[in-house]
């Protein structure tokens, strides 16, 4: 399991109440109904088995949904489902994501009922809107397309209706609930509150073309092609995603080319997530699956609001328009899988099997720096993690800009820590060091990856460790940044800790 996989899984879990976790979500940047979902289950089980296991259910929804109701013919339906999106990223990691586009799907399914069950569509809405940021994007362009049918001659009437404006009210205030709800408080540091948005920034996040104002991390892309090994034919991948996007969204409009109120939609889902990549957090392929797959609903949603004479030929036309994005998605499926195979997300859980097969580990204290390389062992081990940043012991980090979390931290000062855990605990310390140009020098100082926090060492420190810790083993081989050294300090004996310098935060031991 992967770090913001179990940091959700602990929030849900091990807040003493439920106004508790929902306070903490100012925290993590998420609304409150996977948390939800995670903990209702949690307390029903008591297992840490339902992380998994809720997630594999979702994907399984999604991929019956996908087959049952899809309007697309099989050919489509099927890389749908056999896809880097659904296969993996939305199903094998157990995030909130999986469930937002589960009710994205139903939403399409709905839609075109929405005269006839408005209540049931806008609560739908709402709740997806409440699984991400990003879903509650993706849920506002669907209410757009349906606030279009007031244009329509046809429509308007049962759109007037006062079910029908219900559901819209719903659906709009369980997106503002969820932006409001994950809004980071105003000292988090991971991403851009929108209160800080201005008209620069929104410029510069649109002004550029698609393929690269939808630009993830790790190049990431709406068409997974990022994940293709390109680079071991001389093409440039970030390049490529680039073209590759561009290409894929011409292809989608001219399939909705005939329906002015989808292809509208489209350009607006594009403009808004090109903010919100570019301008308040960056994006990961899982969020890339949220642009696909409300893509997807956009033209699932016109396919089925196409006029009978038409639907055929229109149905086939909108197929064709998202079959590269699709078919591309699907090639690089085998390519995830062989990777996640061959190499784990996290080495969290080969750091835990060392530790449970070593009896004297079994009550070690766990430190690292990062400090949040520890978050998830929670997952695999009890041992308490000692956030050193902090000065407590805790699950998670606190991603602030300074009043919470030591922004500077030096090795001498790491080892000192560790040791003051030592000395009161009785028992080992186990110490995490993942910085790459750690293991290759002697002296120099790092960032984590998210900004504002620095660690140093020189050679002092460096033979000071070599002198206290004996190297338990090198966990290396992660897709994700979670690769690590790990020391063992044993304690000290009684009279060299009576005698040591007390450190600053020892009292809170």
């Amino acid at each position: 399991m992967w770090r913001d996989e179990v940091r959700a899984f602990s929030v849900a879990t091990k807040a003493v109440s439920w106004a508790s976790m929902v306070g903490d979500l100012h925290q993590e940047g998420h609304p409150v109904l996977w948390y939800a979902i995670v903990r209702m289950a949690f307390a029903i089980v008591h297992s840490n088995l339902i992380l998994p296991v809720i997630a594999l259910a979702i994907g399984t929804a999604t991929a019956f949904v996908i087959l049952r109701y899809c309007p697309f013919p099989f050919w489509l339906r099927l890389p749908m489902v056999f896809g880097t999106f659904l296969g993996y990223e939305l199903t094998v990691v157990a995030r909130n994501y999986g469930i937002g586009v589960l009710l994205m799907l139903i939403a399409c399914v709905l839609f075109s009922q929405r005269a006839t069950r408005p209540l049931l569509l806008g609560l739908v809405l709402a709740l997806m809107a409440n699984t991400s940021v990003h879903a509650a994007v993706a849920s506002g362009v669907i209410v757009l397309i349906w606030a279009t049918d007031y244009l329509s001659d046809e429509q308007r009437a049962a759109f007037l209706r006062v079910a029908s404006i219900t559901g819209v009210v719903l659906a709009i205030v369980g997106a503002a609930f969820a932006i409001v709800s994950a809004r980071p408080s105003p000292d988090m540091i991971y991403a851009t509150s929108f209160r800080q948005l201005g008209i620069d920034r929104i410029f510069s996040s649109i002004a550029v073309d698609p393929g690269k104002g939808l630009k993830g991390v790790y190049v990431g892309d709406i068409a997974a092609s990022g994940e293709l090994p390109l680079i071991l034919f001389g093409i440039n991948p970030i390049i490529m995603s680039r073209i590759v996007v561009d290409l894929c969204l011409i292809s989608i409009g001219w399939g909705l080319w005939r329906s002015w109120r989808h292809l509208a939609a489209m350009i607006v889902a594009i403009l808004c997530f090109e903010v919100l990549f570019g301008a308040v957090y960056p994006a990961a392929l899982r969020h890339q699956g949220i642009v696909t797959f409300l893509l997807v609903g956009i033209c699932w949603i016109a396919a089925r609001e196409s006029a009978l004479a038409d639907r055929v030929s229109a149905n086939r036309r909108i197929a064709f328009g998202l079959l590269p994005m699709i078919a591309i998605q699907a090639i690089a499926f085998p390519v995830v899988i062989r990777r996640h195979l061959e190499h784990p997300a996290s080495s969290s859980r080969a750091f835990a099997g060392i530790i449970r097969s070593i009896p004297r580990l079994t009550d070690a204290t766990l430190i690292s720096e990062p400090d949040y390389l520890m978050e998830p062992l929670p997952y695999y081990v009890a041992n308490k993690i000692y956030m050193p940043r902090q000065h407590e012991y805790h699950y998670r980090v606190y991603f602030d800009n300074g009043a919470h979390r030591q922004r500077d931290l030096s090795l001498g000062a790491l080892i000192d820590a560790a040791d003051s855990l030592g000395c009161v605990t009785g028992n080992p310390v186990l110490l995490a060091i993942g910085y790459p140009d750690f293991l290759t020098k002697q002296e120099g100082e790092a960032q984590g990856a998210f900004h504002g926090t620095t660690f140093s060492w020189n050679a002092a420190e460096r033979a000071r460790l070599s002198t206290r810790g004996r190297l338990l083993g090198d966990f290396e081989g992660a897709t994700t940044d979670e690769n690590y050294q790990v020391f063992e300090l044993a304690p000290e004996a009684p009279p060299k800790c009576a005698t040591r310098p007390k450190v600053s935060h020892e009292a809170d031991l």
